[in-house]
């Protein structure tokens, strides 16, 4: 309604006033624009400015997955007897390529359960030329490491060997010359959380084929 009394009126103007009217009413309306404009500008600002700030949603944190088939016995995967093809069906998710020469490895994750005294972490089958597993590997944590060495002790006849370190726990089975050939290193979590119990001690093996 502003609008069309406003053009009305100038209308009028125009016809009373002449040429001089008709050439200032482009500049008038550029400047009646820019008024509108800023005073838009400033109402959307002042309503902006009214609304309370609103903070970003946390984002959603990933909650990990543990893959593979669940193992509740240990001895179950701490075995020579295995093939390739039963890794590779056993693990959804195995990582390959990890040569070490002359041996080729696939790397699977291993959680054993949620008591102490289960075993969390990597788990590694190197195959020889003859596609027999020559060596196993496991990197990961326990909060009770007792099963793990009872198993080896009695399956590999792993036996302790004293450290300088009394941090450090080694077992070890040596070979005819007395050189270690497979070895479990047990030591102490960095930090150790009260709210995470089974991850008070770091583990290391490596566990040569026996009688190679």
């Amino acid at each position: 309604m502003f609008k069309r009394a406003v053009l009305g009126a100038l209308l009028l103007a125009s016809a009373a006033g002449g040429p001089a009217i008709y050439y200032a009413v482009p500049d008038y309306w550029k400047a009646l624009r820019q008024q509108w404009s800023s005073s838009s500008e400033t109402a959307a600002a002042r309503a902006a400015l009214s609304e309370p700030l609103r903070e970003d949603p946390a984002p959603e944190k990933a909650v990990p997955v543990l893959e593979g088939t669940p193992t509740q016995n240990l001895a179950e995967v701490l075995r020579f007897d295995v093939s390739s093809g039963w890794v590779l069906r056993r693990w959804p998710r195995v990582s390959t390529g990890l040569a070490e020469l002359p041996l080729h490895g696939y790397r699977v994750p291993l959680v054993t359960g949620t008591a102490e005294t289960d075993l969390a972490g990597s788990l590694t089958y190197y195959f020889n030329a003859q596609q027999q597993v020559q060596r196993i590997g496991f990197q990961g944590a326990t909060g009770d490491p007792r099963e793990l060495i009872r198993l080896l002790s009695d399956r590999y006849k792993f036996a302790r060997r004293l450290t300088n370190d009394p941090g450090v726990f080694v077992y070890e089975v040596a070979d005819p010359a007395g050189r270690p050939k497979s070895v479990l290193r047990i030591q102490s979590a960095p930090v150790i959380k009260s709210n995470e119990p089974r991850r008070r001690f770091e583990v290391e093996l490596m566990l040569e084929r026996p009688n190679a």
